[in-house]
């Protein structure tokens, strides 16, 4: 049987012909053995996200054989595809979620169907994948979902930035692939951005462990990052950097808000150029020393760089993209 076929059946898409192709081959042994395995397998599987632990199988599976009779095709089409429809998407449902209706391993030989979310400029999106994962695409970014995830992984592609919390699942881990580098997780809180001005990757960690690489390769650079690590990935020559920071100014984009706890002013003024697409310089070198203690709504750039100046009572010049602290 066509595994496209069936993805359109429990998807309810069929038409009627499709539909009366699909019911029989469910009577045949093929189809039965397909249903009993399948949902057994899904049933009493020791997951998280098996929704119906306590359904009897072999009863539902009986009825799955009762809702295809001859009189149904003839003259109770209607009926007998939305109870066939609504009894094997409820019992299959978490086995739809994780893998299309392929078995627990996946189906290698089936053509993978991928769907892609894309946000224009001064637009946000956020998503919850098939596996709980939640996602937040910042603007002018795009993200690349398979339609079901590959039974010893779950892979996703990003350009821009986007902020994950990625359901932990130590057999699965997730990766996000972007051009020139991978993101692995098992189950964490991050910000993660592909970087197309400054040819590279930052990644910035609230929660949990995310390994940052140039690749899958065995010579490839790699990184552990950790708890509000910082990390970024040059393409230029492959070299990762890290530094401890408060990793949540890096979501301020959708959180709208900036918190410093006694960083240096120099720590500081690296984080908002990452945030603004700046360059800052400092007339003094001891003024990188300052530290700041500030929570403040990130709003104009103009009006958090004044706010900072009043604190620390410096000065500042403000040209273009070019801040200039002075004493």
């Amino acid at each position: 049987m066509d595994r496209r076929l069936l993805n359109r059946y429990f998807r309810d898409e069929c038409s009627e012909a499709e539909l009366d192709k699909v019911l029989d081959w469910f009577q045949t042994e093929e189809g039965q053995a397909f249903l009993k395995q399948d949902m057994e397998r899904q049933l009493t599987k020791d997951d998280e996200l098996s929704i119906y632990p306590d359904v009897e199988t072999e009863k539902v599976f009986n009825r799955i054989q009762l809702s295809k009779k001859k009189e149904y095709k003839k003259h109770r089409w209607v009926g007998g595809r939305v109870a066939s429809i609504l009894l094997l998407v409820a019992v299959l449902s978490s086995l739809l979620y994780w893998g299309g209706i392929t078995t627990a391993e996946g189906d290698e030989n089936t053509e993978p169907v991928y769907t892609t979310y894309v946000t224009e400029s001064d637009q946000q999106k956020v998503l919850t994948l098939t596996d709980g994962t939640r996602i937040r695409l910042n603007e002018d970014a795009k993200l690349i979902v398979p339609e079901a995830f590959k039974s010893e992984r779950r892979e996703v592609e990003l350009e821009g930035e986007a902020y994950f919390d990625v359901i932990s699942n130590k057999k699965r881990p997730f990766l996000i692939r972007m051009e020139g580098a991978v993101v692995e997780v098992l189950g964490t809180k991050f910000n993660v951005k592909a970087d197309t001005n400054s040819n590279s990757v930052e990644v910035a960690v609230l929660e949990g462990k995310v390994a940052l690489k140039s690749g899958d390769t065995d010579n490839a650079a790699s990184a552990l990052l950790t708890h509000n690590n910082f990390g970024v990935l040059r393409f230029t020559d492959s070299q990762i950097t890290i530094e401890n920071t408060n990793a949540k100014n890096y979501v301020s984009w959708f959180k709208n808000r900036l918190k410093f706890s006694g960083e240096p002013l120099g720590q500081v003024s690296r984080q908002l150029e990452r945030l603004y697409g700046i360059k800052v310089v400092f007339k003094s070198n001891k003024l990188k020393d300052l530290q700041l203690t500030a929570e403040m709504e990130k709003v104009d750039l103009e009006e958090v760089i004044k706010t900072i100046a009043n604190t620390f009572d410096i000065r500042f010049r403000m040209k273009g993209d070019y801040i200039v602290w002075m004493e």
